[in-house]
């Protein structure tokens, strides 16, 4: 079985990878033209592509059975905002067409649990509960992901076989662009200076990764699951980041700041990002989507594809492990 893996360079893509490979799988491997040295011993084909581009999807898709899609632009500054609706909204179409051009029997999509939104009165969210409510906050990455996700429904009444996959906020190895790991090089820098209000489900990136592996053998079709956290790891950001501060031996911040005050923030890193041309520190809609509650349940996909959840400090453990054996000093 032969299969092609888009966004193979980044946190989750190159845990499905190494996931891949240990389960005996023909992996073609597929990112934009960057750093591959965390898949490029493998023994995998690698072949760059920009998925924003019809001809050359065509080519990293033809001879594959099986395709997961991940690749995606999770950029929150405004700058980006544009290449960030070509490649999650149009790169996802290329995807898909190409799926059914060239016969693939499968495509694995990865969502994620915002396009499901979030409860105003913090209870956990379904894959039948759940229901898009970011809008109106400036959330470009929720918008073009649910933008994406009713195209792919689209191309399931076409024919195209997809299962679909909503993670939730991951965490575990292979985290070289730093996603959690800016958190700890904040804290242990002292550039935190205060916790934030709202909550994720969090969740192991390498459960995520098997779960989509699961997925493209017993997933139904159409079908979405949710690989997020359950009633132990749905919990508020200060919580994680006070449990961050003591996996490295640092004091956490000791005041939790006021949601509007945040957004407030948010808005001053915008102002001082457009004088400097550099990326903001947080953006006015990345901050307002992360100060809710965002609670999900996965048991759907426990019951369905046996994904595992594994406790907080296992998940922030194995962060740090390879973020150590990999040189970051934490």
């Amino acid at each position: 079985m032969k299969c092609l893996v888009t966004g193979a360079t980044g946190f989750v893509g190159t845990n499905l990878v190494h996931e891949l490979v240990e389960a005996g799988w023909k992996v073609r491997a597929t990112g934009l033209h960057g750093d591959t040295k965390h898949i490029a011993h493998l023994p995998i084909e690698i072949k760059m592509a920009d998925i924003t581009i019809p001809e050359e999807v065509n080519e990293i898709v033809k001879g594959c059975d099986i395709v997961f899609h991940m690749a995606g632009d999770t950029s929150f500054w405004k700058h980006y905002f544009d290449r960030q609706r070509r490649v999650n909204v149009n790169g996802t179409v290329n995807i898909a067409k190409a799926c059914l051009q060239n016969g693939v029997k499968r495509m694995v999509y990865t969502s994620t649990i915002d396009v499901l939104g979030y409860d105003p009165a913090g209870e956990a969210i379904t894959e039948e509960t759940g229901k898009f409510n970011f809008d109106n906050m400036g959330y470009n990455y929720g918008e073009t992901k649910l933008k994406a996700l009713e195209k792919i429904h689209n191309f399931i009444q076409q024919g195209l076989d997809t299962v679909i996959i909503y993670p939730g906020f991951m965490m575990g190895p292979y985290d070289h662009t730093l996603q959690l790991g800016r958190l700890f090089f904040d804290m242990k820098n002292g550039k935190l200076p205060f916790l934030i209000p709202g909550g994720s489900s969090f969740c192991h990136v390498t459960e995520v990764a098997k779960a989509h592996i699961v997925a493209s053998e017993q997933g139904q079709t159409g079908e979405g699951y949710i690989c997020a956290g359950n009633s132990h790891t749905n919990i508020p950001h200060a919580i994680l980041w006070q449990k961050m501060a003591d996996a490295i031996n640092v004091k956490p911040p000791k005041t939790t700041i006021p949601r509007m005050i945040f957004i407030l923030y948010a808005y001053m890193c915008q102002i001082t990002s457009e004088l400097t041309k550099k990326p903001p520190q947080n953006e006015p809609g990345q901050a307002r989507q992360m100060t809710c509650h965002q609670y999900a349940l996965s048991s759907k996909a426990v019951k369905d594809l046996g994904y595992h959840i594994p406790d907080i400090d296992t998940c922030i453990e194995d962060a740090l492990v390879w973020y150590r054996n990999n040189g970051y000093d934490l």
